[in-house]
Parts: C-alpha cells; sequence; structure tokens
C-alpha cells in the first residue's frame, strides 16, 4: 500500500472549475446536471492501487476523472471501468484527458500497481447529478436524452494479432463498434465477486498463477 497525497484546490477556483466543466457532462450525459462534490488533486505514487468499487449514490450520478500529470511510469495505468454488462474497460490518460463514467452504478478502478521510480499521477475527480432530480436520481427510470447502456452486444471481442504493445491495451476488436476501443485486453467480463477477486490477484505484482491481466484466464486457472 502507498500513501496518496492531496493538494488542496482554493474554494474560489474549485467552483469555476466545477461550472465550466458541467456543460461537457451535460453534453456527454444528455441531461442538463449540477455540480455536487470535487475531490482532489490526488497524487498517486509507485505501488498504488484502487480496487474496484462503485461511488455514493446521492451525489455521483455522473463522473468525471482529469488528468492533470504524470510522470516517471515504467508501465502504462489504466483506469478502469466496468461497463453496464459487466465488461472491463481499461483507459490509457495522458495530461489533460477526460473520462466520463457514472461512478454509483459502473464499478472502476486501478488495480494494476502504478509502477516507476519516483513514478506519479496526478487526477482531479468531480461529480455531478440530474438538475432537480436531488438525492433519489437513480429512481428516475428511462429519462429522456440518457443514452441507452449497450447490454447485449453482437459478435465477438478479440485481441488483435500480432499484438504492438505489451501490455496491448487499445488492442481488442469487436464486431459490435457499440462496445468502442478500450475493451480490455483480458476480456473480463466480471459476473461475480470471484470474479472480481480473481482480477485483483491477477494484477497484483506478487501474483503468481498461470493467468496474465494482458489477455484472456487459463481455464485451470485457481481463485
Amino acid at each position: 500500500e502507498t500513501e496518496v497525497s492531496f493538494i488542496q484546490i482554493p474554494w474560489h477556483l474549485k467552483g469555476e472549475w466545477q461550472i465550466r466543466l458541467a456543460d461537457l457532462v451535460s453534453t456527454w450525459a444528455g441531461v442538463p446536471v449540477e455540480q455536487t462534490v470535487m475531490y482532489g488533486l490526488r497524487q498517486y505514487e509507485d505501488g498504488a492501487r484502487l480496487l474496484t468499487h462503485v461511488d455514493r449514490t446521492p451525489t455521483h450520478a455522473v463522473s468525471l476523472i482529469v488528468n492533470v500529470a504524470q510522470g516517471n511510469l515504467t508501465e502504462p495505468w489504466p483506469v478502469e471501468v466496468h461497463d453496464h454488462a459487466n465488461r472491463l474497460h481499461e483507459v490509457l490518460m495522458e495530461p489533460g484527458d477526460i473520462v466520463y463514467y457514472e461512478s454509483a452504478k459502473n464499478l472502476h478502478g486501478r488495480n494494476r500497481p502504478l509502477q516507476g521510480k519516483d513514478g506519479y499521477y496526478v487526477n482531479l475527480f468531480t461529480h455531478y447529478r440530474p438538475i432537480g432530480d436531488g438525492d433519489t436520481w437513480h429512481q428516475v427510470l428511462n429519462q429522456t436524452g440518457v443514452p441507452v447502456p449497450v447490454l447485449e452486444a453482437t459478435g465477438e471481442c478479440h485481441l488483435d494479432s500480432p499484438m504492438t504493445t505489451v501490455p496491448p491495451f487499445g488492442q481488442v476488436h469487436c464486431d459490435d463498434q457499440r462496445l468502442g476501443s478500450h475493451v480490455s485486453p483480458s476480456l473480463l467480463q466480471a459476473k461475480t465477486p470471484d470474479d472480481l477477486i480473481n482480477w485483483w490477484r491477477r494484477t497484483g505484482s506478487d501474483y503468481t498463477g498461470v493467468s496474465s491481466p494482458n489477455g484472456p484466464p487459463k481455464d485451470h486457472d485457481e481463485l
């Protein structure tokens, strides 16, 4: 485990950032949103892991991760988000990039350890919910304007061959293009709690099993 450093943001600047980002969030979510809370800046260092979790329901309907800075990494440190059908997506970020996600509904984390002597990764987290729905926003079903999640995909996903980088992030091809370009090379679809525990073990620095997190699990791998 490693400590996380917090860099306090001046109150007036925090409010200004949230208001400006709200327009981007509203466009992505398909409905007008209001800001609820902002966390950060947070600096993660060598060995850091964020275990899979979801966020607080009343305030975290739609969330952003803003990558502010990073350096001295020897391996990519992807953010992991499970979609509404529990398929794992791993997204690489560069400074200035933003990842949008539904953090109260979708499992997310960074189970792969951050690697690099003097490595660092600085993120800003900010959260929103639909205007007028308050703490019960999640009870409003089939809201007008909200994109429909991809639950049933057509065809299959597979790793491109030959792979050009290891880990092969961004090299999974899916027949159903709605799944995007960030499906995890593990092709993980977490159907049970044991699947999440196994993923945590497979991504650990001391893992000695037969399955790599950079490809589908082996049939005889044990929990």
